[in-house]
């Protein structure tokens, strides 16, 4: 058995309403400008209910963090105080040291104060008061030594701590929010402003004093925005994470919910180790299928190929026949007597409620007797027991439940005055139990124990339960009974069989047996659970409760949120015993190299270093600004000359120009578009809205973007080492030569401000990590080359300059406190970039996750909706899919539908086996593949060896619908590339469908590009039928075009199949087919297992045109004969015809030539008697 899919059995596109669809959009290829706005974040995580949960989330995280900073100052103080052992004089040193250890164990004592959880959470004023005590112990140090050593022994000392403790409190301390970090760094620069302002005085001038102050002022500045700009960007950072990790549980909510639906769905039609086989077999053609057009989107090939695709594809594959066999079951047939009367006379509303009322009382009781019901066949209802699950039990279960259908009926019959009644049969044995066929599955058994109890339901009695000896032996005496019907003595299958019969009367003792009692008990449980159904749930009801089981799984997910690569908590207290999230966490970790940060994995890495970066305009506007503040120090520290104002230029116009254009697509969204949608029109403007979008999206030219900024910096910063070598404004002779006339060393020394170069080198690394998308190893590359360039420049190039420089601490070379500053300067921002990228890394490896929950759950939305469509019609697919189904019966009236059966004669399951069936069910569902247009036939059911379908079940045709707004469409249904032992030749060729763009699976379904990538060819539909279509008629012309098919599909199949087969029989194999027209009435029956069914004289008739017919003839009705000459088919004659109910009436048989290519014109009738 090999599956047909719908077109739309995965539509990811569709815009309704779907129960098991995630209400959260997928994660867009074009990212949305607003969704990276952090009040639009904040906006979204207070919607969503999340703030609580991601305040203690931050709370974890600046715990993290704040571990981090303790180490840091530990070691920064440490390392400082052994660094000033290398002092000339240690004299004042033991000072410095003294100080700097206690202030790094103080605010080790301060700060851990913090990680006590149950104490911060009851008093949340101690993390401010903390962090502001440690800030004022770290600061009045720096400036109490500088103060006190200019004090006491006229030493001007340079302050080495005011951009560490500016950066200590934006990153690292555990104040949340963004306003009190300002204010306290506020404070800290006014502190150090004045504490400079204190310095300069004892040393220089007013006007180098005022210049001095203000680039002071304006470092300050600067290292205030790179600790906002983080922040900020952090905080955005980790709520996008913390909004993916909530989108990723409520999608494996979702995903688990619409898994729980399809099992539901498919174990109402399937037993459990069938469904299982056949629930992984669709899923895994859904997969290949999004696996083909991944690995080959656009491609097109031959013929050829294809024909060759089609041949391997459709060879024998014994693994897909879903056949299982079963011994020791009992199956029972029940017969609604006066059924035909009833679906002819009533109305629609009134025959549905009734069917429904009826099946739902069998199926209720059913499930109460562990019973599983097969199928519908018209007015017969069948099943079995012992076959889901082992049931020692399964006679009597039948027995009593062909009791409990007899009263169940007779109560709808006084209720609803209908002159109804049950005729049942029951017989026990072995029977094989599967699905067959390519479209529209049903669940059936076959075997002659099958056929035994059809014959003991047809022999039987009214009102009673009739019973083989066999079934009776296993009744162990607990029933009263008599001999069975005389009908029974005389059917020749029963006496071929050997079957004695029985009619049941009545239990001897209901409620002696314990067995029986327990059943009666499950049946309460059973009829209070069938009340409630899986289709039945409201979306808005199911959405709900996946919000807030989202919201109480977002609680325990808090302990995953990823805290950074770094964690000295953790270090210190190790588990011996390692959660699953912690296992989970490591194996994480392994995927990751532990020095760059990089994903083990190389196409995992070259993906996400190719995400868009939407913050790239974020970090061009703050290295913009750097690089003005620079420029400002350069200009107030140094005379300019025409050489800077060139260099200045450029370098202005250059970043200016990516300013405007990284913003001009936000901009022009912001203030131009009327959607996010729409694009510029203008060529200018369409251009620079191009480059913006390229700019975030191009890993490589945003890489060349952030080296020309590094560039500019250090253009900038070397300006103002140019020119310290020899003066270019004096020159003197020299042997004939003119030279320039060298600096004096006084000169020389005084040629640049060491501090304010040192300072402008920190703003150029912090700068350089503040990029968010550009890749982590080039980053640390660029800093350390920088910092390294930089130590080298100090220490050997222009070491008499910073050696005269002030020093941080009375006779330490000055050159080490540079040096000392740069590093610390690095270790931070690189520390704090490593936690940083080491979230990001688990972000996008949740989003990888994310991605594969929602291709899991397109993937069991694909299985639902196949399954369901090949349970029920399309359109009565959509109509139980959608959110608007409020218990609700679902019936059709149509004026006019065409009806057939079709038996094939001479096959006897025991003799040929169900494979063969099989491949004859899955041929005639290929041909009804081709019939999927505006009048679709539609496959009703298959009963044994007799295929039923009908041509007109459209809602748009309907004359009366009771269903709500749904929206109906036309849906075809797929190839399946099962294996056939011929090919299609002449109109039939295979030809290519072309492929989709490989963006959504559901679009090229919609092509045809499915197993083997082929379709047939469209009906035999000429354009004058086309154009005439709307006529009501039409489905009789469809309905015979599709018998006709069959017809050669089934003479084909026995050309290559039978041949040596039955030789001598004339109808061996034949198909016999039966049409019909009329008014007809559909409908869905059952709850818990829904059963669509049409009913009227035509479905009556039809039937009976099949039994009374001929073999390899096409037999129908004088009305349908008379509807057929109209489109030039030929209806020969055949004479009357005795059929049950209804007397001798005149039948038609139609003409075609031998081959069943096509139908003879009616032209060519010769003696045919006009219809009457």
């Amino acid at each position: 058995m090999n599956s047909q899919f719908d077109t739309d059995s995965i539509d990811i596109d569709s815009n309704r309403a779907h129960p098991f669809r995630s209400n959260i959009e997928q994660f867009p290829a074009a990212l949305n400008e607003k969704n990276w706005e952090w009040t639009y974040l904040v906006r979204k995580c207070r919607n969503l209910e999340l703030e609580e949960s991601y305040d203690l989330y931050m709370r974890r995280l600046r715990i993290g963090y704040l571990s981090i900073f303790i180490f840091i100052e530990l070691l920064v103080s440490f390392t400082h105080a052994l660094l000033l052992f290398t002092s000339s004089d240690l004299t004042y040193a033991y000072i410095d040291m003294g100080a700097y250890v206690a202030t790094g164990l103080l605010m080790w004592l301060i700060l851990s104060i913090n990680f006590r959880n149950e104490l911060i959470s009851k008093h949340n004023w101690i993390v401010y008061a903390s962090s502001w005590l440690a800030v004022s112990v770290m600061v009045l140090m720096d400036i109490g030594l500088n103060i006190y050593h200019a004090t006491s022994n006229n030493d001007i000392l340079n302050p080495i701590y005011d951009a560490y403790t500016l950066y200590a409190i934006y990153m690292f301390m555990p104040i949340p929010y963004i306003l009190q970090p300002f204010i306290l760094g506020m404070a800290v620069t006014i502190c150090y402003i004045i504490n400079y302002s204190f310095v300069i005085t004892f040393k220089e001038d007013n006007t180098i004093q005022m210049h001095s102050i203000l680039n002071e002022a304006i470092y300050l500045v600067c290292v205030n925005c790179l600790g906002i700009f983080f922040r900020l960007m952090r905080d955005i950072a980790l709520r996008t994470t913390f909004l993916d990790r909530r989108q990723y549980v409520e999608e494996n909510l979702l995903l688990r919910y619409a898994r729980d639906q399809e099992r539901s769905l498919l174990l109402s039609i399937l037993p459990a180790q069938i469904a299982d086989r056949l629930q992984e077999d669709v899923r895994n053609r859904i997969e290949r299928s999004k696996q083909q057009h991944q690995q080959r989107p656009g491609l097109r090939q031959s013929t050829n190929n294809n024909s060759q695709a089609l041949k391997r594809w459709r060879q024998p594959d014994h693994g897909t026949l879903f056949i299982e066999p079963h011994k020791d079951v009992t199956v029972l047939y029940a017969d609604v007597v006066n059924y035909t009367h009833l679906t002819t006379t009533l109305d629609v509303k009134k025959l549905v409620e009734a069917l429904h009322d009826l099946f739902v009382r069998f199926d209720i009781a059913s499930e109460e007797y562990n019973v599983m019901r097969i199928k519908f066949l018209g007015d017969c209802y069948y099943c079995v027991a012992g076959l889901a699950s082992p049931n020692e039990d399964h006679a009597k279960c039948c027995v009593d439940l062909g009791l409990r259908m007899i009263k169940d009926i007779r109560d709808v019959r006084e209720k609803r005055h209908l002159n109804i009644d049950m005729r049942i049969g029951v017989h026990s044995g072995d029977v094989l139990s599967g699905v067959i066929g390519a479209a529209k599955w049903q669940f059936d058994i076959w075997s002659k124990d099958v056929d035994i109890a059809n014959r003991l339901e047809a022999t039987g009695a009214t009102g009673r339960v009739h019973v083989s000896q066999q079934t009776l032996r296993l009744l162990d005496g607990e029933y009263f009974f008599e001999d069975g019907t005389e009908k029974a003595r005389e059917d020749p299958v029963l006496q071929k069989h050997d079957i004695r019969t029985f009619l049941i009367k009545s239990l001897r003792a209901p409620m002696h047996d314990p067995r029986r009692v327990q059943r009666e008990r499950q049946a309460k449980k059973l009829s209070e659970a069938s009340k409630s159904n899986f289709m039945y749930n409201s979306t808005l009801q199911q959405y709900n409760q996946v919000r807030n089981q989202a919201k109480l799984e977002m609680c325990r997910e808090l302990d995953k949120m990823p805290i950074g690569r770094i964690q000295i908590t953790k270090v210190c207290r190790r588990s011996t015993n390692p959660t699953q999230d912690e296992i989970e966490e490591e194996t994480f970790r392994r995927n990751i190299s532990s020095f760059c940060l990089l994903f083990r994995i190389r196409n995992w890495e070259l993906q996400y270093i190719k995400e868009p970066d939407v913050m790239f305009k974020y970090s061009i506007a703050l290295a913009w600004f750097v690089y003005m503040c620079l420029l400002t120090i350069q200009l107030l520290s140094k005379d300019a000359k025409y050489h800077y104002w060139i260099i200045d230029g450029i370098t202005i116009c250059l970043l200016s120009s990516l300013l405007i254009i990284s913003w001009y697509k936000k901009l022009w969204i912001m203030y131009a578009s009327e959607t996010e949608q729409s694009r510029p029109q203008a060529k200018l403007s369409r251009f620079l809205y191009w480059m913006s979008d390229c700019m975030q999206g191009n890993i490589v030219l945003r890489i060349v973007v952030y080296f020309l900024i590094i560039a500019s910096y250090v253009a900038v910063a070397a300006m103002q080492v140019m020119d310290c070598g020899a003066r270019d404004d004096v020159m003197e002779e020299d042997d004939g030569l003119i030279k320039p006339v060298p600096y004096t060393f006084e000169e020389r020394v005084n040629c640049f401000h060491p501090w304010i170069l040192t300072n402008c080198m920190t703003l150029v690394i912090g700068t350089s990590f503040l990029f968010t998308r550009i890749p982590f190893i080039i980053k640390t590359s660029v800093a350390v080359v920088i910092t390294v360039t930089y130590a080298i420049l100090v220490i050997v190039e222009f070491d008499y300059i910073y050696a005269s420089s002030p020093s941080t601490n009375v006779n330490l070379n000055a050159e080490y406190s540079h040096i000392l500053l740069i590093f610390i300067t690095l270790g931070i921002f690189h520390l704090m970039e490593r936690q940083t990228e080491f979230i990001a890394k688990v972000d996008y490896n949740w989003k990888r996750q994310l991605l594969q929950k929602q291709d899991d759950a397109l993937i069991t939305n694909g299985t639902i909706k196949v399954l369901l469509v090949n349970i029920l019609p399309s359109h009565v697919a959509d109509f139980y899919l959608s959110s608007q189904l409020q218990n609700e019966l679902y019936y059709e009236e149509y004026d006019n539908v065409a009806v057939m059966f079709a038996s094939i004669k001479n096959f006897d399951t025991d003799k040929i086996g169900l494979r063969v069936l099989n491949e004859i069910i899955c041929d005639f569902d290929d041909v009804l593949n081709k019939y999927s247009h505006s009048l679709r036939v539609e496959k009703i059911k298959v009963a044994n060896w007799t295929y039923m379908a009908a041509c007109g079940l459209d809602a748009t045709r309907s004359k009366q619908v009771n269903a709500p707004q749904v929206k109906f469409r036309n849906v075809s249904l797929m190839p399946n590339g099962r294996r056939s032992q011929y090919r299609t030749s002449g109109s039939e060729q295979v030809q290519r469908v072309p492929y989709g763009n490989g963006s959504t699976i559901a679009l090229d379904l919609e092509r045809g590009q499915y197993e083997g990538n082929v379709i047939s060819s469209t009906p035999r539909i000429s354009k004058e039928d086309i154009a005439s279509e709307q006529s009501n008629d039409e489905v009789i012309k469809v309905m015979a075009n599709f018998a006709l098919d069959l017809m050669r599909a089934m003479r084909r199949f026995n050309a290559e199949n039978m041949q040596s087969e039955y030789e001598g029989s004339t109808d061996y194999g034949m198909l016999r087919i039966g049409i019909s027209h009329g008014r007809a009435m559909a409908g869905v029956v059952g709850i818990s297992k829904p059963h669509y069914d049409i009913w009227g004289n035509p479905v009556n008739m039809a039937s009976r045109m099949d039994s009374t017919g001929i073999p390899g003839k096409i037999q129908v009705t004088e009305n349908t004969a008379l509807k057929l000459r109209n489109f030039n088919i030929q209806c020969n004659y055949r004479g009357m015809t005795f059929v049950k109910g209804r007397g001798n009436i005149p039948t038609y048989v139609l003409g075609t030539d031998d081959e069943y290519e096509r139908f003879l014109p009616n032209h060519q009738a010769e003696g045919v008697p006009k219809p009457t």
